[in-house]
C-alpha cells in the first residue's frame, strides 16, 4: 500500500482543504494543514500531496518555504490548488521547485475554489470572476479531483 502525506495550506474558504480531505481519503493517506505540521517523518511516505489557495497570484508561501527545507530526492510528488480561475499554471513554480530538489513529479491539478472579490479588489473583473467562481469546488471539480488521484495510484502499481 502506498503510504501518503497530503499537506495543504488552505487559509481563507478552505476550498483546497476539501481537495486534500478528498485526497487523504482516497489514499488512506495523513493529512496535515501546513499552519499544524510541526515535524513530521518523511521518509516514511512514498506519495506526497501539496496543495494551496492561490493568493495573490501565487500559492503560498508557506508551501515554498516547506519544500525549500524537505529533502525531497526519488519522493513522488503532485500539486494541486485551488483559485478563482482555476488554472494549474499557478502550480508551475512549486512543481519546479519540488523538482529541483529532487522529488519526481507525478501530477498537478486545479480547479476553482470560491472567494468574494470584494475582500480582494474593487476591480468589476475580479467581481465577475469571483460569481463564476461561487459554489466551488463542487461535486463536478470533486469528481475530477477523485479521477486525478485515481489515475496517480493506478500508475504506482
Amino acid at each position: 500500500m502506498v503510504k501518503t502525506l497530503i499537506v495543504c495550506c488552505s487559509e481563507y474558504k478552505q476550498n483546497t482543504e476539501k481537495l486534500a480531505r478528498l485526497f487523504a481519503e482516497k489514499t488512506g493517506g495523513d493529512l496535515k494543514n501546513i499552519r499544524d505540521l510541526g515535524t513530521f517523518e518523511l521518509e516514511k511516505y512514498d506519495l506526497i500531496g501539496f496543495g494551496s489557495g492561490v493568493y495573490r497570484e501565487s500559492l503560498s508561501g508557506k508551501l515554498f518555504r516547506l519544500a525549500e527545507k524537505l529533502d525531497l530526492t526519488g519522493k513522488e510528488v503532485f500539486v494541486f490548488s485551488t483559485s478563482g480561475v482555476g488554472m494549474k499554471f499557478y502550480n508551475n513554480k512549486l512543481i519546479a521547485l519540488l523538482a529541483a530538489k529532487g522529488a519526481i513529479i507525478r501530477g498537478s491539478f486545479a480547479c476553482k475554489g470560491s472567494f468574494v472579490a470584494s475582500d480582494f479588489s474593487k476591480n468589476k473583473l475580479f467581481e465577475l470572476i469571483g460569481k463564476f467562481a461561487q459554489g466551488h469546488p463542487d461535486e463536478r471539480d470533486l469528481q475530477r479531483a477523485e479521477n486525478f488521484i485515481g489515475e496517480i495510484l493506478k500508475a504506482r502499481s
